[in-house]
């Protein structure tokens, strides 16, 4: 603490203090000090005493900078005003604070997940807002811990969440558990719930942070989805087994019919008028379209039921495909090329080859009048499957009949233009699809078609041969 300061003119007796020339310096000097300035005074110099016996010092050309009490009260001001600024501070830290405790818990609410965390060195656990909501608690009027967490835990379930977090505390693994729990007005949620250890800068667990989100609508949802998956599956398996005892119940009267058709032909030999006869042979092309039509939907609805799915030879299928159709290569005079190399796949045999013999089949049946049919199977390799184009010369597919051509029983043409049921793509397709890959019809410049499917790849792929000659 300074002790108090005496000012006086020098030179002057004592008595002058007390003059009005000595009060005028003694005030001016105050002043200075006051306002921590430099102070004008009158001609002459004046003394500043310390107040403890030490001496005077003599200041002089009548201007003083009084720099320690100046100081004092600069640093003073300095003080209050770094105190001004850290509460500024402060209070926008906590203002930021809440803003951001505001958004979490807005976040929280909407994606209705909770937030809790448990300090290991204490035992003490402090949870979120959505956290209490979710177990059907309200904030404060409980106390968060452990042990009340795991009392709404539904008794079937707590054993493994118990089993749980004591893994995830001891082994520092994070843990993902789907449970159940039991509300206080005995509503019983789905949860999907995680945890993991929080560590310090050192990497020593300090706390265990668990976060729960309510996932009852999501499973309502999904046994939904489940249940009309399963009834899907029962009715596609009912429409298979339907179709499968049809077409084969079917056939028998057919083959009555052709066999009486047969006898009276035999019976009437040389009684018959042409027009008889005309008629006669209507009746069996038609039991021979019907028989060939039930033929095909009995192939269709076979597919995948029959199936038993092995490494199979592509250029195998292929060359089995060529032999079937080596009537209508030769009499169509048809040019067939392989181009790439046929590998070895994951699937049924007869079903690859049904799919080859019907797309070569139908590049050969629908050519151009009057020009040679010119077929190309091209095979490619894509990242994760096999590319097989077939491209022929023909007649070619409308764009805007791609889709349609691959639905049961179309087609896009007459019986008496080209003979078929409008089954053979559908079958193709159905093949396809089972075995995981994709089919279409590609657009291409010129006369002709292009149809493209995906075969995926075999895990250890091994290249099948095909003689080319």
């Amino acid at each position: 603490m300074l002790a108090p300061l005496n000012v006086g003119v020098m030179g002057v007796d004592e008595r002058h203090h007390s003059s009005g020339n000595g009060i005028g310096t003694r005030l001016a000097a105050w002043m200075a000090l006051s306002g921590g300035a430099v102070a004008l005074l009158p001609a002459g110099a004046f003394l500043v005493r310390d107040g403890l016996g030490g001496g005077a010092i003599a200041l002089a050309a009548g201007f003083v900078l009084i720099g320690f009490l100046a100081g004092l009260v600069a640093g003073r001001r300095l003080r209050r005003l770094l105190e001004r600024q850290r509460q500024d501070s402060e209070t926008l830290r906590e203002e930021e604070v809440r803003r951001s405790r505001a958004l979490l818990s807005n976040a929280e609410r909407v994606a209705q997940l909770g937030s809790a965390e448990r300090d290991l060195r204490t035992g003490q656990s402090r949870w979120s807002d959505e956290f209490h909501a979710i177990l059907g608690l309200i904030p404060g009027e409980c106390r968060p811990s452990r042990m009340l967490f795991l009392d709404c835990v539904l008794d079937s379930d707590r054993p493994a969440v118990e089993q749980a977090l004591e893994s995830v505390a001891r082994d520092g693994r994070r843990m993902e558990r789907t449970f159940r729990i039991v509300r206080p007005d005995g509503e019983v949620r789905a949860l999907l719930g995680q945890a993991e250890l929080g560590r310090d800068e050192d990497g020593s667990p300090v706390r265990l942070d668990i976060t729960i989100q309510d996932i009852t609508e999501r499973k309502r949802l999904e046994g939904e989805l489940d249940g009309l998956i399963r009834e899907l599956w029962r009715s596609n398996e009912e429409l298979e087994q339907f179709a499968y005892v049809t077409s084969h119940d079917l056939r028998q009267p057919l083959r009555v019919v052709n066999s009486y058709v047969s006898l009276m032909e035999e019976e009437l030999q040389g009684s018959l008028t042409g027009e008889t006869q005309e008629y006669m042979a209507f009746v069996r092309d038609g039991v021979r379209r019907m028989d060939r039509l039930i033929t095909d939907l009995l192939t269709y609805s076979r597919v995948g039921r029959t199936a038993a799915d092995q490494a199979v030879a592509m250029g195998d299928a292929i060359q089995s495909a060529l032999t079937d159709l080596q009537f209508e290569i030769e009499d169509a005079e048809a040019d067939i090329r392989i181009s790439g190399s046929p590998p070895v796949v994951l699937g049924d045999e007869s079903e690859m080859g049904r799919l080859f013999l019907n797309l070569i089949g139908n590049a050969i049946k629908y050519r151009r009048p009057d020009h040679q049919p010119e077929i190309e199977v091209r095979i490619d390799e894509t990242a994760d499957a096999w590319r097989i184009a077939i491209s022929d010369n023909g007649i070619g597919i409308p764009a805007e009949h791609a889709e349609r051509v691959f639905g049961i029983f179309q087609r896009l043409h007459a019986r008496d233009e080209f003979e078929g049921t409008g089954v053979g793509l559908a079958i193709v397709k159905k093949i396809v699809e089972r075995h995981g890959g994709t089919i279409m019809v590609e657009s291409r410049d010129g006369p002709g078609a292009t149809i493209v499917f995906t075969w995926p790849k075999l895990h250890a792929p091994l290249r099948g041969g095909l003689d080319q000659g």
